[in-house]
């Protein structure tokens, strides 16, 4: 690994005001020699769940060295603790309030250290000038000093395990006698930008229940039909299920919106269920 690693941000903190700015002249302040890597600053406010998923398929993109911030933090100055986790070569530090879930059922393994309060200034310089901002104050000052070569055990000891999103992942897989009857069942994790719903539900899960058989996919009772390849093997305005470039289910309408089919409702209000066609 370089003597100054990548350190990559993820946050529902905006663009439109000055923090997500701060956040990365407080890192660069700490490690100048370390590439920023922005993953998103445009996570829903307050939605770790989101956050989770988000970070999650992310991840393996990131160079293998990174130190990724991740700060979605309802919970920010209260009991919550704050973690840096690792994940082989990589290393994640967040609030422990179930942002690494869906990274931690991929990873189970994981080494994860709480962060003492005091090892935290000690270490970094840094002391908190409130309790509201811990991002500045707490994250991105441990993440730049991992960076430029501080072992996470520097900032405290094993965590002993952490908080997990009771529905992560969403998937349920209905098994039965008659293959014809298996069924896998799962709900949205994120709309992006284009009104596309995406899942947690990996191609891997629809290869072990169907194998090559084909099956249907409805969405929040909607017929969206066989699972296709691409957007353009829908006709325009059809609502259609593919399996996306992250080998996830996904609903969307051709040169459309998926979401306004089920206005009103978040991700993780739509439901997803694909059985044997």
């Amino acid at each position: 690994m370089s003597a100054s690693r990548p350190i990559a941000f993820l946050t529902d903190f905006g663009e439109d005001d000055f923090y997500a700015g701060v956040l990365r002249a407080v890192a660069a302040s700490i490690a100048p020699a370390s590439a920023r890597i922005d993953i998103s600053h445009e996570v829903r406010a307050h939605d770790v769940h989101l956050a989770s998923f988000v970070l999650a398929l992310s991840f393996d993109y990131l160079p293998r060295d990174t130190v990724v911030v991740a700060v979605v933090d309802p919970g920010v100055g209260g009991a919550r603790r704050a973690v840096v986790a690792e994940f082989g070569t990589r290393c994640v530090v967040a609030p422990d309030n179930g942002l690494l879930s869906d990274l931690l059922v991929l990873a189970p393994d994981a080494r994860i250290v709480a962060i003492d309060d005091d090892a935290a200034n000690r270490v970094t310089g840094v002391s908190p000038r409130g309790a509201t901002f811990h991002g500045r104050d707490v994250f991105a000052p441990v993440a730049a000093s991992i960076a430029t070569g501080v072992s996470a055990s520097e900032f405290g000891g094993d965590a002993g395990g952490v908080v997990m999103l009771h529905d992560v992942p969403s998937l349920d897989i209905l098994s039965a006698a008659d293959p014809a009857s298996a069924c896998i069942r799962g709900t949205g994790r994120m709309i992006d930008r284009f009104g596309n719903i995406l899942t947690d539900i990996p191609r891997a899960a629809v290869q072990h229940v169907f194998g090559a058989r084909d099956c249907r996919v409805r969405v929040n009772g909607v017929d969206a039909g066989p699972l296709r390849r691409t957007y353009s093997d829908g006709a325009p305005g059809e609502l259609i299920a593919i399996v996306n470039s992250w080998e996830r289910v996904e609903a969307a309408v051709r040169e459309g919106r998926a979401a306004e089919r089920f206005a009103g409702l978040d991700a993780t209000g739509i439901r997803f269920e694909l059985r044997g066609a």
